[in-house]
C-alpha cells in the first residue's frame, strides 16, 4: 500500500469530494480520481460509492478511514516523539460492567508506570471495545471476558485480576437477608449483570445452593446497578474488593460471599501492546486467596456475631501478613485486600 495513496483517500473522505480534495492537494481532479482507483484496486474493494450527488464512503471505506486516521495520528506522534516534545498516549477501554474499585488500581499503576505516558480512558460494552481495539482506536481493553481464538491471532488476553464475589443490598434489605444466607436470597429481586462467564458462574452457584432469584433487571453498567440497589430495587453481585466503595458511595451493605465464584478482569490487546503494558498492570505480590476480612463469610460458614459487620470499618487489614503469590503475574484481589480501594 502506498502511503501517498492513503493520504489522497483520507483527504477525499474528509472533504467529501474529489474537487475540494484536489484543490487541497494541488492536483487535478482526474489525477486524484485515478490515484483513488489505484488504491481501490490494490485493496480489492470499492472505498467510495460514486453518484451524480457525489462520493460517499462504503462500509469498507469507513473501516479504511478509521485505520487511516489512526495511521496519520501515529505518524504525527512519531515526528513529535523523535523531536522529544510529546508524551506517548495510551488509549485504554474499560468495560462498563466492571466495578470502578476493581479497575481503578490497574489504571493508577498504568498511569504511574512512566511520566512519559498519558492514559486516555473510555468506557463501553465488551463488543464495542473490541471493535475499537481492532480498528486501532484503543491500545488495551480491560474486560471481564477473555478473547477466544476466533477473535484473531493478532489479539490476545491475560488475566490480571481475580476476586471473590459477594451479594450487596441497601442496609435494610441486607440486614433482613444476612441471617440464613444464602437460603434467605430465595425469590429476592436481582439486578443482574449481563450474560457473561461471571453471570454463568453466579447462576451455577445459585443452582448448587438451591436458590432462585427474581431477575427483574439486567444491566451492563455497574454504577447504575449499584444505584438501583441503593434505591431498594434489588440485590447486586459485585467483587468483594469493592465492598468499601459500595458502602461509601452507595450505602450498600454486604449480605454474604458466593463461595468459589470469582470475578475476573482480563487485559486484551495486540501482542506488542500486551508486552509493553502488562508489566505495569501485573502485581508482584498478592495475599493468600483464602483470607477474608473480619466477619466476612462464605455461604457455608456461620453468620457473624454482629449483623452490621459488612457496613462497619475494618481496622486491622494493614497488619495482615503478605505472601508471595504462586503466580506473581496474577493480581489476586481477595477479601483481605478490600481496604486497598480506599
Amino acid at each position: 500500500m502506498n502511503y501517498q495513496h492513503l493520504l489522497y483517500f483520507r483527504t477525499v473522505a474528509v472533504l467529501g469530494g474529489v474537487t475540494a480534495a484536489a484543490q487541497r492537494l494541488r492536483l487535478t481532479p482526474p489525477t486524484l480520481s485515478a490515484q483513488i482507483r489505484t488504491l481501490e484496486e490494490a485493496m480489492g474493494v470499492p472505498l467510495f460509492d460514486r453518484s451524480a450527488r457525489g462520493m460517499t464512503l462504503t462500509d469498507s471505506g469507513r473501516v479504511a478511514l478509521r485505520y487511516a486516521d489512526r495511521i496519520f495520528a501515529l505518524g504525527a506522534e512519531l515526528e513529535q516523539a523523535l523531536r522529544g516534545d510529546v508524551k506517548r498516549v495510551v488509549r485504554v477501554g474499560v468495560e462498563s460492567s466492571i466495578v470502578a474499585a476493581t479497575v481503578r488500581p490497574l489504571l493508577a499503576r498504568l498511569a504511574g508506570a512512566s511520566d512519559g505516558e498519558r492514559v486516555v480512558c473510555s468506557f463501553g460494552s465488551h463488543d464495542e471495545l473490541l471493535a475499537s481495539l481492532r480498528a486501532l482506536a484503543l491500545d488495551l481493553v480491560l474486560t471481564n471476558v477473555p478473547v477466544t481464538e476466533a477473535t484473531g491471532a493478532d489479539i490476545g488476553s491475560r488475566l490480571v485480576v481475580e476476586t471473590e464475589v459477594a451479594f450487596f443490598a441497601d442496609e435494610r434489605t441486607a440486614g433482613a437477608l444476612r441471617p440464613g444466607f444464602p437460603a434467605s436470597l430465595q425469590g429476592a429481586s436481582f439486578v443482574a449483570p449481563p450474560k457473561t462467564a461471571l453471570r454463568e458462574s453466579i447462576e451455577r452457584w445459585l443452582a448448587r445452593v438451591g436458590v432462585r432469584l427474581a431477575t427483574n433487571i439486567e444491566l451492563g453498567d455497574a454504577s447504575i446497578a449499584a444505584a438501583l440497589a441503593a434505591d431498594g430495587v434489588g440485590i447486586v453481585a459485585a467483587p468483594l474488593s469493592a465492598e468499601v466503595e459500595l458502602r461509601k458511595r452507595y450505602d450498600l451493605a454486604m449480605i454474604g460471599v458466593a463461595e468459589n465464584v470469582r470475578s475476573q478482569i482480563h487485559a486484551v490487546g495486540s501482542t506488542e501492546s500486551l508486552a509493553t503494558l502488562l508489566p505495569a498492570l501485573l502485581a508482584d505480590e498478592a495475599r493468600p486467596s483464602n483470607e477474608r476480612p473480619n466477619g466476612a463469610r462464605a455461604a457455608d460458614e456461620p453468620p457473624p456475631a454482629r449483623a452490621d459487620r459488612a457496613t462497619g470499618p475494618a481496622d486491622d487489614d494493614d497488619d495482615a501478613p503478605r505472601a508471595r503469590a504462586s503466580a506473581p503475574e496474577l493480581a489476586t484481589v481477595n477479601a483481605s485486600q478490600r481496604e486497598s480501594v480506599r
